[in-house]
């Protein structure tokens, strides 16, 4: 997916020009934030478009994005932690796969784990703290299927 920035100066962007500099699926995803519907400005706009590049980029750890390791790890559609799927994990990544999360719920491959009245589900992480569980969607494995990570 980094291939979406490929020749792309996102410094160059705005909210006046975005179409016209964006490929379709980021302009796509930026447009729900931009006036008149939401509140981002220029800045608000290459900063959000930095981090989505950033979760899109390799991690030099494991040759592999921050979505994609993330998608992997949920790819069985189960609901679960990030603590339950990265137990070794420390704070510092733990803490970028939640932003990583944030992003593929807005993608429509994620959603938090909800009841019946809308409320948050959560349950207590491996550090005694109440954390989200996500429920990966159905476009979450057409994702991993397209980028040849698995098989139909």
């Amino acid at each position: 997916m980094a291939h979406r920035f490929k020749d792309i100066d996102i410094y160059a962007v705005t909210v006046a020009n975005y179409l016209q500099l964006l490929p379709k699926s980021l302009s796509d995803q930026v447009e729900i934030f931009l006036p008149p519907m939401g509140s981002f400005d220029d800045g608000c706009l290459v900063r959000y478009l930095e981090n989505i590049k950033n979760y899109e980029e390799e991690d030099e750890n494991s040759n592999m994005t921050l979505a994609n390791r993330l998608r992997l790890a949920f790819k069985d559609l189960n609901p679960d932690t990030i603590c339950g799927k990265f137990p070794l994990a420390e704070l510092p990544l733990k803490r970028r796969l939640r932003c990583v999360a944030e992003y593929l719920i807005r993608s429509g491959e994620f959603d938090k784990l909800k009841d019946e009245r809308g409320k948050l589900i959560k349950k207590r992480g491996n550090l005694g703290k109440m954390v989200v569980i996500y429920q990966p969607l159905p476009k979450l494995l057409e994702s991993l299927t397209r980028q040849g990570l698995t098989e139909k």
